[in-house]
């Protein structure tokens, strides 16, 4: 079936119009055409009814539910018969949690096995953040008796071009603004993307086996099991308006671990039934169990757990390995274990993963989505070595083409002590710590640093949108609370510091603007004032500038970029100026095993012995191109702090020794028109996808894939373009070609 793109935009209106909550309703057709799609009608969702009247039969409401009245669908029903019309298809939305057809989705559609409503397709639109986000279709197969899941047409294949950086390749190449749309509007899926939200082909076929062996449908890979807990947890804590962590009185977790996440623990002596009777979910009441035999546990409780199950207590198991069942435990909502390779595989020792094991739907695509904002990813490296040891224990890394080199390395040096000990001299820290990926090292200093009574952070200048989305999404159980400063409002700093502040945070250079905000000013000021400073010095690199010396207290790096140059690596570091900052840091992350792999370390030491070098050509083609296109008729404003047109012209002289290769630009034709003469055919020596640092050249519409939702005036508060063009210049050593390739895309857009 094809939707036709008017009707599923009416769709996914009505979506956005009742977010938060589900909208359902119908799509009519001609009854003598099976392809006629012709009118949308919404239906009222009476959930929230339902709900109101009977809560334990209707536990629901339009938040994660919907129902549409039975009688007003049959009277609908009569009257489209004498129209010669039909109901084609019967659509909802799903708010914050993607398009996915629901085990709920499933059980209403169904009748004794089969479909309720033979021939009728069900659509689900995804609304994430009051936005569209995609949608697919769901159609019953009589012989499999089962739903077939799949994406909207008019491009329903699961397509993307390219992908960057090889077999471990972190982004994909964006080859047309249509492209961009497809895949914004929920009608095409990306097989490659930048890895925090595509996850690699290696990671996805992990959680697939990992899924198959222990029934479970939903599996969601972390760098270690403990951080896997970490992330539940925060997830928990975030999403209610309480929660209380129960835990057995003999339990191998430590409290005090669990206590720095500001989730109160208490003792429970699982042998009493009297002590079950104390778990509510109206108190938040989680029951978070860590034993030696958990599958024991599992069937000798399995009435208490039915229980809770009944009253909705979230059931946690946290192992040491993952179960492999032929059915689901019934009662158990997460198995959270580690993933490790065998003791007596001694080539890849200290591998190690985590992974989330769940059925419930709603949760796992949210914990999906806040994944992909804090980072904690599966090195796809790690996940490599997992999948082959699945399928052979004894599986000889030396001889596979992909790892040997890795496991020589491995057996004779500590790459991430070398790695981080040469930040730390690079940026004149007192140490340095490395994690999974850069997001997942700012998500890490938000929670050390941010607590409920410091719950402020103050923000100066454009961050990274994801950086800007992470600080944005407010928990339930907290009100998070962040304060936008720019660059020419530094003087009112002191004014909006309170004890209530936990941090300052911003971007040596800023992405996509390119401003530098005054490090030396805001570090005399935070320091006045007993803030901590936190500075993102990923698009300076500390070959341009080392912000500790400016009165910074963290500085954070995406070692995907300029560090790593590839495109086949992922990871992030914080270095920390003051000694007991970080021990405190040290300890965080000893007790959640939140760090990046050794064989990311591996390859991003052996990339960086060449950045200083590299770095220099990433300055000279930077400014080369900035200049160029300020000179160019066809542009119209160009956002690179070598110019001395930019705003941040003197702060970049007094502040960096260069100024960065990530130069920005608008067109003098700023239409979407002019946007896509300029992008969608083919360049000769640059290549189209979504990062930045790396050694060949890259360009992408950035507002359209950062900020595709937002309207004008969201716009225009931050003072982005919509049509902005970011050229991130590689260190190629002739910058000729890049110019040329510019230059004759420039034209297109003039003629």
């Amino acid at each position: 079936m094809v939707i036709p793109e008017k009707i599923l935009h009416e769709c996914h209106a009505h979506g956005v119009e009742a977010y938060p909550e589900e909208t359902c309703g119908f799509i009519l057709g001609n009854r003598d055409d099976p392809d006629s799609l012709e009118t949308v009608l919404p239906m009222r969702n009476i959930m929230n009814e339902l709900h109101e009247e009977d809560p334990e039969q209707y536990p629901r409401t339009a938040r994660d539910g919907y129902m549409i009245d039975p009688r007003e669908q049959m009277k609908l029903e009569r009257s489209l018969k004498k129209e010669g019309k039909e109901i084609k298809v019967i659509y909802h939305s799903h708010p914050d949690v993607g398009a996915y057809f629901s085990e709920k989705d499933k059980e209403d559609a169904l009748w004794n096995g089969k479909a309720r409503y033979p021939g009728i397709t069900f659509l689900v639109c995804a609304t994430t953040n009051g936005k569209p986000d995609g949608a697919i279709l769901a159609d019953f197969n009589e012989n499999t008796e089962d739903f077939e899941i799949t994406t909207i047409p008019p491009d329903s294949a699961i397509t993307s071009a390219d992908s960057l950086g090889g077999t471990f390749g972190i982004t994909g190449i964006l080859p047309t603004i249509n492209f961009i749309h497809e895949w914004k509007n929920g009608s095409r899926e990306l097989e490659h993307g930048y890895f925090r939200f595509v996850p690699p082909r290696q990671v996805k076929d992990l959680q697939r086996a990992l899924s198959a062996r222990s029934s479970a449908r939903h599996a969601l890979a972390y760098c270690s099991g403990r951080t896997a807990l970490f992330e539940l947890l925060i997830y928990l804590r975030e999403s209610r308006p309480q929660t209380n962590l129960y835990l057995p009185a003999n339990s191998t977790l430590i409290p005090a671990t669990l206590q720095n996440l500001e989730i109160p623990c208490h003792s429970l002596d699982l042998e009493k039934s009297v002590e079950w009777e104390k778990l509510s979910a109206k108190q938040g009441n989680v029951l978070l169990l860590a034993m030696k035999d958990p599958e024991t546990f599992l069937k000798e409780k399995a009435e208490c757990l039915g229980k809770l199950r009944r009253i909705r207590v979230p059931v946690i198991i946290f192992s040491a390995c993952p179960p492999i069942f032929d059915e689901w435990p019934s009662g158990l909502t997460y198995w959270v274990s580690n993933i490790t390779t065998p003791d007596s595989n001694v080539n890849l020792s200290g591998i190690e993963g985590g992974v989330i094991l769940s059925n419930a739907d709603r949760q796992i695509a949210e914990l999906t989505e806040m994944r992909k904002r804090s980072g904690p990813i599966l090195s796809a490296r790690n996940a490599a070595v997992f999948l082959e040891v699945i399928q052979n224990e004894n599986a000889d890394f030396s001889n596979n083409a992909d790892f040997s080199q890795a496991v020589k390395s491995l057996n004779n040096s500590n790459p991430v002590e070398l790695v981080s000990q040469k930040l730390s001299e690079w940026e004149h820290s007192s140490a340095g710590f490395l994690f999974p990926s850069g997001m997942s090292a700012v998500s890490i200093l938000l929670n050390l640093l941010r607590k409920k009574e410091k719950a402020q952070v103050i923000v100066i200048g454009l961050l990274y949108s994801e950086s800007y989305a992470l600080l944005m999404s407010s928990g339930i159980s907290a009100t998070w609370k962040a304060l936008f400063l720019g660059l020419d409002e530094l003087d009112s700093l002191p004014e909006i510091l309170s004890e209530k502040t936990a941090m300052i945070i911003t971007e040596t250079i800023t992405n996509p603007l390119g401003e530098v905000p005054d490090l030396e000013k805001i570090g005399e000021i935070a320091n006045a004032y007993g803030v901590p400073l936190v500075v993102d010095n990923t698009l300076a690199s500390p070959a341009n500038c080392q912000p500790l010396d400016f009165g910074v207290d963290y500085v954070i790096h995406s070692t995907t970029k300029f560090l790593s140059g590839s495109n086949d690596h992922a990871g992030g570091a914080v270095l920390v100026k003051k000694p007991e900052d970080a021990l405190s840091l040290e300890n965080f992350q000893k007790s959640w095993e939140l760090t990046i792999s050794p064989l990311e370390a591996e390859i991003l030491w052996a990339r960086m012995q060449d950045f200083k070098e590299r770095m220099e050509r990433f300055n000279t083609n930077g400014t080369a191109i900035a200049h160029f296109l300020a000179a160019h008729s066809a542009v119209d404003h160009v956002y690179h702090a070598s110019l001395s047109s930019h705003l941040s012209f003197s702060t970049a002289k007094k502040l960096l020794s260069g100024n960065g290769g990530v130069v920005s630009f608008t067109l003098k034709d700023d239409s979407e028109k002019g946007l896509r003469s300029f992008y969608d055919k083919d360049f000769s020596s640059i290549l189209k996808a979504p990062t930045i640092g790396s050694n060949q050249t890259l360009i992408c519409p950035y507002p359209l894939l950062t900020h595709y939702f937002d309207t004008d005036a969201e716009l225009e508060e931050i003072k982005l373009p919509r049509h902005l063009i970011r050229v991130a210049a590689g260190c190629e050593t002739e910058i000729d070609t890049i110019l040329a390739d510019l230059n004759h895309a420039l034209k297109r857009t003039t003629q």
